[in-house]
């Protein structure tokens, strides 16, 4: 879920302030006192998300989680029961050409048939793992453009200058907790799921 995240150093903003502040402590304590204080404001107006529990406690998330895997569960069993059936023709056949029960051209004919369902199984196989990714991707995007829907809202007061996505502790190795809206931002997220799933429920019972 290849990463859903903003990536921002800070850490570089902070070290040339730093710079600034020491080359200019001789000259002029007062801009470079001013100029700590600026950068220390910004700072306070970042704040984090941390994308894996953010993604554990997004019910869309899990709920396409659970519906992926089922889909997945019945294509493979559908693969598996092609896969068996091929198996049985096959050793069917064999059986019949070591009895001498088919003629070599029917023994031909049937083994081409055998050749061509086992490329259609083949071309099966590719098509359900290439429509699976598809599906994965697009559900992904969804939940990128979802929570980015929700930092907007949540942050359209221009509280915070940054919103960083933490993945692993990737981006952000050590912050105050204060800074943390991960859980604010996953509230918002489940609010409105859940009102898509009771309005489209509402329209399914006024059909």
């Amino acid at each position: 879920m290849k990463n859903i995240s903003i990536i921002l150093n800070v850490v570089l903003i902070i070290a040339v302030t730093l710079l600034y502040v020491d080359r200019f402590s001789g000259k002029d304590k007062e801009e470079a006192k001013v100029a700590k204080e600026n950068v220390s404001e910004n700072v306070s107006k970042i704040a984090y998300v941390n994308i894996d529990s953010l993604l554990n406690g997004y019910d869309y998330y899990n709920d396409k989680q659970t519906e992926f895997l089922k889909e997945q569960q019945k294509q493979e069993a559908k693969l598996n029961s092609k896969g068996k059936a091929l198996e049985r023709k096959a050793m069917e056949f064999q059986n019949k050409v070591q009895k001498g029960l088919v003629t070599s051209n029917q023994a031909q004919q049937m083994q081409n048939q055998l050749m061509r369902e086992q490329q259609n199984l083949m071309q099966l196989k590719d098509q359900i793992s290439m429509d699976m990714m598809n599906r994965q991707q697009q559900t992904l995007q969804d939940i990128y453009q979802n929570i980015i829907a929700a930092i907007k809202e949540y942050n359209k007061d221009g509280k915070y200058k940054m919103v960083l996505g933490n993945t692993g502790g990737q981006n952000v190795l050590v912050a105050d907790s204060a800074l943390n809206i991960t859980e604010i931002i996953v509230e918002k997220l489940n609010e409105e799921y859940q009102q898509k799933q009771a309005n489209s429920e509402n329209k399914q019972e006024n059909k």
